[in-house]
């Protein structure tokens, strides 16, 4: 019996390669009105009950929503690349490789940009014979701080930044210069048991 999402087998039959179509288009059409301000549009992605869990924010879907909307989009863009899709009658677990801009901020007068890498990790249901995302989590890689002009000196709290997970640390850091702060529970590769943890969830509602 299988009992991980990942050991489903590859099929190439033309329902199942529409369906992962379907899949990823919905996904990529996600971010770009979350980048765009199309808070409607990214809104009818997702399900009535739907929920998502990242750094910043764990609740309904809506919330989310309603909370990046207030904030005027927040500014971040997403360039996505590779997504993979696992399909069990009418639901989809899918994972899509992700790099996220976010938006340009100074520290002691310098710019520089917050560049993190992730993987949106997304559970779907077919409703009403079309795709919706019910639950929407991260998987972090890894981040950086890039002054966007060479050579800037651009001086840090080591002490603080430190504190913060590995994959999400410069993440975590920005967040707190606008006094938020970042959940250091979230799935990232520094720590494979809360990824493995994810996946062992992902599974357990995607057979049952």
């Amino acid at each position: 019996m299988i009992k991980d999402f990942h050991d489903v087998p590859f099929d190439q039959t033309d329902a199942e390669v529409m369906d992962r179509q379907k899949i990823r288009e919905l996904l990529e059409y996600e971010r770009y009105t979350r980048d765009n301000g199309y808070f409607d549009q990214e809104a009818a992605c997702y399900s009535d009950d739907a929920t998502i869990h990242v750094s910043w924010f764990n609740g309904p879907a809506k919330d989310y929503i309603a909370k990046t909307k207030a904030a005027g989009g927040g500014g971040s863009k997403h360039k996505m690349n590779s997504t993979m899709v696992w399909l069990n009658g009418d639901k989809a677990i899918a994972e899509m490789s992700v790099t996220m801009l976010s938006p340009r901020q100074q520290i002691d007068g310098n710019e520089f940009d917050l560049v993190s890498y992730v993987r949106i990790f997304s559970e779907l249901k077919k409703i009403n014979g079309q795709w919706k995302i019910v639950y929407g989590d991260c998987i972090y890689e890894r981040d950086s701080l890039l002054p966007t002009l060479p050579g800037a000196n651009l001086q840090l709290d080591n002490d603080e930044i430190n504190q913060y997970r590995e994959s999400y640390k410069c993440l975590c850091y920005i967040l707190s210069r606008s006094g938020q702060k970042g959940d250091q529970n979230q799935p990232g590769d520094d720590k494979p048991e809360t990824v493995e943890k994810l996946y062992s969830k992902a599974s357990e509602w995607f057979f049952n």
